[in-house]
């Protein structure tokens, strides 16, 4: 296909290019174990199991508020739009007894109401509520329209160090600001003092457990592109079914984390041009720049050429990356000769 200039006005940054996936990152965390928590608000019946083999229960300690629902809604991120069927709206409180700990709390939104093609029209600012953990603002003056940029978009929120108050409950308080507070489903999980847990997504439909024991989840967080299976196994890794499947076109991932600092891992491997292949080619037929919200990490990227050739490994690393003021660290893989392509992601908590 004819390539696609792409502009990007932002800052050339230097690049890190270590040999593999670790060197020079942050400490490998592997995820802890114990207390799990998945509620989803307004669910009544039997308990639900998402895409990607998580179990929330129905909805539970909560006081205040009604349940809403929004039966059939497509919702655009995500793999799961009947999770967001149903929510608690109002002014409300949850009460979620936890063990002694730290936890990290992620918070699932997505606009149904208001916004366009919703049936209360508006936009921004049609909803604004607040959000605290123990009497401490998370969030306010919290506009789900505008974090996901654009109604009935899933969202998320991540919030590190949690813990229970001495009555040994994490109080949750939604209270309105403009119109009534929301929430879709609310996950408690362990937590790592002082840093967001392991985030590892491998390009494919079900989870994978890598030779080191860490677990990388199936896709998620994409917008835009789409998968594919390999039957080739990529050369220069001890874990070649990372680089099995992946994700390609014009693509990105928006990974929700707290306010930080953080070292993103990228894992690719050519399986379509090259010596030997259908297609042919090699070095220049696949071309792509990357980003990281405002920031150019690679520009003209050649998995080919990076790799040595065809079907191997290669990872990049790069460092002190931060996500935006909505929480979210934007991965973009923009084409400029043919399609761009990832075969998994890696972001570690760098705990600065």
């Amino acid at each position: 296909m004819a390539g696609l200039i792409l502009a990007a006005g932002a800052i050339y940054l230097a690049l890190q290019w270590p040999l593999n996936s670790h060197s020079g990152a942050a400490p490998a965390l592997s995820i802890p174990e114990g207390q799990e928590v998945r509620i989803l608000a307004g669910l009544t019946k039997a308990p639900f199991t998402d895409q990607l083999g998580r179990t929330w229960d129905t909805d539970r300690y909560f006081n205040g508020g009604w349940i809403s629902t929004s039966p059939g809604h497509v919702i655009h991120g995500t793999r799961d739009s009947n999770m967001y069927e149903s929510f608690r709206e109002g002014d409300f409180q949850y009460d979620i007894p936890l063990k002694p700990g730290v936890y990290e709390l992620h918070l699932h939104f997505a606009e149904t109401i208001y916004g366009e093609h919703n049936p209360g029209g508006g936009g921004e600012v049609s909803r604004l509520f607040s959000v605290a953990a123990n009497d401490k603002y998370l969030l306010d003056y919290f506009d789900v329209i505008s974090d996901a940029q654009g109604a009935s978009v899933a969202d998320e929120r991540v919030f590190k160090d949690i813990s229970p108050a001495a009555d040994g409950k994490l109080h949750l308080r939604f209270g309105h600001r403009v119109r009534d507070a929301f929430v879709n489903a609310i996950e408690v999980l362990p937590g790592i003092p002082g840093r967001v847990r392991p985030i590892r997504i491998a390009m494919r439909a079900q989870p994978y457990t890598d030779k080191q024991g860490n677990i990388w989840m199936s896709d998620r967080y994409y917008r835009g592109g789409q998968t594919i299976q390999r039957s080739q196994q990529a050369l220069g890794t001890d874990d070649p079914d990372l680089y099995r499947s992946e994700r390609f076109g014009n693509l990105s991932y928006v990974i929700p984390v707290p306010s930080g600092s953080y070292a993103v891992t990228l894992k690719f491997s050519e399986a379509w041009f090259g010596p030997g292949k259908p297609t042919g080619g090699g070095v220049g037929n696949r071309r792509f720049d990357i980003m990281a919200n405002t920031q150019l990490l690679a520009q003209n990227f050649d998995v080919f050429k990076e790799a040595g050739g065809a079907e191997r490994a290669v990872d990049r690393t790069f460092h002190n990356l931060h996500p935006n003021a909505q929480g979210k660290l934007v991965l973009s893989f923009l084409p400029v000769e043919n399609y761009a392509c990832i075969n998994a992601i890696e972001v570690l908590d760098e705990g600065n």
